[in-house]
């Protein structure tokens, strides 16, 4: 349980409504979007940009956010899958760092940022944060890898004309077994789109497959006395297969347009250790199928 005023969303709202001054100078509102028997999102929006040219100056951001990830990805963000030490002079924040960056590589989280300056940061015993950086864009990262409860979130106000490739991508780095997708824009930043990403496909669902890929612990670590880290080998030919279960969109203030889907995991290919896989199924609730599919 979260301290007070952060028990609940409505909690917060109260809180904010009974501080008159800064609710005046906030001048927003509270808003749900998705289903509340299931996966829902909380915001509250309070627009005050002032933009130079309403149909230039325009603004979106992207969230996904992934819930049991994959086992093998989760490891990699374990502190002690990595040498504690490479040497006697290497000082505790030197070990961090190092460790940060290999966590960034195994994960393949550079390459969903490409270009962009990486500041990121491996916690102890588990866990993981990273910011990045390119131009006027900016990612952002947390991921939580305990079993049970994994976590990781992506975040991201790139303004790019098609958002299922960096979509695919990033749900095949940590391959969940449901994810939840959100995106904010203003009426002008939805027409530079050239598709909205929730609304691909028929109107009562679609789906994304993305590519498997088995791990195997780096050579490297085998032997050594810590733990090897895993690292991906190679695409064993399987895809995953996600369903969207729901979608929901309002808009807010003057121009703010909120989306939402809830994705899940319907047909998971899991690879043996030949390459071939094996075909598993999770069961869900979809609302049907469409052709859409993302690689």
């Amino acid at each position: 349980d979260q301290m007070f005023p952060h028990g609940s969303f409505h909690q917060e709202m109260e809180y904010l409504y009974s501080h008159r001054n800064l609710c005046e100078r906030l001048d927003g509102n509270g808003y749900t979007l998705g289903p509340v028997t299931g996966d829902h999102w909380f915001v509250f929006v309070a627009d005050k940009t002032k933009r130079a040219s309403w149909e230039t100056d325009t603004d979106r951001v992207l969230n996904l956010m992934m819930f049991d990830i994959d086992e093998d990805v989760a490891r990699k963000f374990y502190y002690d899958q990595y040498e504690a030490r490479t040497g006697p002079d290497e000082t505790d924040d030197e070990a961090i760092l190092r460790i940060s960056g290999e966590q960034t590589k195994a994960a393949g989280i550079d390459e969903l940022v490409p270009g962009a300056t990486i500041d990121p940061r491996a916690f102890e015993p588990c866990g993981y944060s990273m910011n990045a950086v390119l131009f006027h864009s900016y990612s952002t990262m947390h991921i939580t890898p305990e079993e049970g409860s994994s976590y990781a979130s992506f975040e991201t106000n790139q303004k790019v004309k098609n958002y299922i490739p960096l979509i695919s991508n990033v749900v095949r780095a940590f391959r969940p077994k449901r994810f939840v997708v959100t995106l904010m824009a203003d009426e002008f930043g939805l027409k530079e789109m050239g598709k909205n990403p929730l609304f691909m496909g028929s109107a009562r669902g679609a789906t994304i497959e993305v590519p498997i890929a088995k791990f195997k612990a780096t050579a490297a670590a085998i032997g050594s006395p810590t733990p090897p880290a895993v690292a991906p080998a190679s695409f064993c030919g399987k895809k995953a297969s996600y369903k969207r279960s729901n979608v929901a969109s309002i808009q807010v203030e003057d121009d703010v347009c909120c989306f939402m889907g809830n994705w899940v995991l319907a047909d998971g290919g899991e690879c043996d250790g030949s390459g071939q896989g094996a075909e598993t199924s999770v069961m869900t609730r979809p609302r049907g199928y469409s052709e859409a599919q993302y690689s």
